[in-house]
């Protein structure tokens, strides 16, 4: 059985902000090869199903309407309710269809953000996306944040990589010498794991010591990532900065990002412009992690120093947990070799 990345993880993945379906509305979803709509009802609860109107398949997400707790299918007026039920069909208002369901998503809401469980298999949820402002590090939860909507919210689309590349970057301290232009190579501080969760927090300066988080009080970077696709940071310093970094796979060979930011209230915040600056500094590193992502080839196994190999060979170890075994799953490597082998 292969638990080598593939492009149906099991986890928890970013697929909206909370403010991108608001009530009454129907929003068309790509995830997972898939075709989703998203719906928030009269009470405001939101749904995920998928997309298709089991009647005669009209997609619900492209002039489909909400009523009461139900969306409403455009072709010819079936409405289908949260749990997936057939509810009403307008020309035989006596009789609903009772035999056939539209699949239901989990999902969750939290401080904005919409997280959809998947698994391929359709198990229920094992565990829950953490809580950014306690989960992270231990002296966040104490502080007082901005909203993070609407200038703290950045959508790149769908991009050419896969999410285990951008997990990695939580065993992958050296980058930030060659990639954001750190003076010094990081050092970890702290590490640890537990079935949903992989915890590295990286110490920035010349006086740090490997795996001494009181070696010097200077400025870290704490990762919670949690299963493969959700990336929590903690950026400790002068100001404190949390970002959530969400990779969702759309199809073979895409995923969606998200990043979320959320900036330490401070003294000269209401100057014009201030709060401008910060964002902009807050999310100015990320297009270069980008652009080396989405050319960059999975290796298994890499070639890794010494000084690497503890971190890396762990966190690949961990995340196998996420890649149940699916008979004719294509892998990060073939897809790779796929997209070479189209190219002209």
């Amino acid at each position: 059985m292969s638990l080598t990345p593939h492009w149906l993880p099991t986890g928890w993945f970013q697929v909206a902000w909370s403010d991108d379906v608001t009530v009454g509305t129907v929003r068309p979803l790509r995830y997972f090869g898939q075709e989703l709509v998203a719906y928030r009802d009269d009470d405001g609860a939101l749904h995920i199903l998928d997309a298709h109107c089991r009647h005669l398949g009209g997609h619900l997400g492209y002039g489909g309407s909400v009523q009461g707790d139900c969306v409403v299918c455009p072709f010819h007026g079936w409405h289908w309710n949260q749990h997936g039920r057939n509810t009403f069909i307008p020309y035989q208002p006596d009789r609903p269809n009772g035999s056939r369901r539209i699949r239901v998503w989990p999902v969750r809401e939290q401080f904005g953000v919409v997280y959809l469980w998947h698994d391929h298999d359709g198990r229920e949820p094992s565990w829950e996306p953490p809580n950014i402002f306690t989960d992270t590090a231990a002296h966040t939860a104490v502080l007082d944040y901005h909203p993070a909507a609407p200038s703290g919210l950045v959508r790149y689309g769908a991009l050419p990589l896969h999410p285990q590349v951008v997990l990695e970057n939580a065993a992958d301290p050296i980058h930030f010498r060659y990639v954001h232009g750190t003076k010094h190579h990081p050092v970890f501080l702290r590490r640890w794991e537990d079935d949903s969760r992989w915890f590295s927090q990286i110490g920035f300066g010349s006086r740090w010591r490997e795996m001494d988080p009181d070696s010097h009080n200077g400025d870290t970077l704490s990762i919670l990532a949690a299963g493969v696709g959700l990336s929590y940071t903690s950026l400790s310093g002068s100001s404190n900065t949390l970002i959530l970094l969400s990779t969702t796979p759309v199809d073979v060979g895409s995923s969606e990002m998200f990043q979320t930011v959320w900036l330490e209230r401070l003294p000269g915040d209401d100057a014009p412009g201030a709060l401008t600056s910060r964002i902009d500094a807050a999310t100015a590193q990320l297009p270069n992690d980008i652009l080396i992502w989405s050319h960059q080839r999975f290796e298994d196994p890499p070639a890794l120093a010494t000084a690497e190999g503890r971190a890396f060979t762990d966190l690949r170890l961990w995340a196998r947990r996420f890649y149940p075994g699916l008979p004719g799953a294509l892998g990060l490597q073939s897809a790779t070799a796929s997209r070479m082998e189209r190219r002209p």
